[in-house]
């Protein structure tokens, strides 16, 4: 996480691969917290689009493992009211209209 933060004030700019490696290396050590954050940022530039792709359902069937892991789990905590302080993955495009909460893990046909 040091040389990510140093890479970044140097100007480079982290891409999908950069946050998928980070997101499983925290998630597989524990830092749990680190890799919520770092998918929230992730997020927030645009570079897992595709989890949102769907209204009022999760599109994981292009992320990595970790990383789909860890957007459902903090989904999930948020819903049950866990981290609501964090606010990410909350609120209706988690949730159908019925309520239902919608995982997509591949395409039909």
């Amino acid at each position: 996480l040091e040389l990510f933060d140093e890479l970044q004030h140097h100007g480079l700019e982290p891409n999908i691969i950069t946050y998928s490696a980070l997101i499983s290396a925290c998630e597989t050590c524990g830092r749990l917290s680190e890799a919520r954050a770092l998918l929230f940022e992730a997020c927030s530039r645009g570079c897992f689009s595709n989890v949102h792709s769907v209204p009022g359902a999760f599109d994981l069937h292009e992320l990595s493992v970790p990383v789909a892991r860890m957007a459902v789990r903090s989904a999930l905590e948020e819903r049950v009211g866990q981290k609501s302080d964090e606010g990410q993955f909350g609120g209706s495009w988690a949730t159908s209209k019925k309520g239902d909460f919608v995982l997509i893990t591949g395409r039909g046909k």
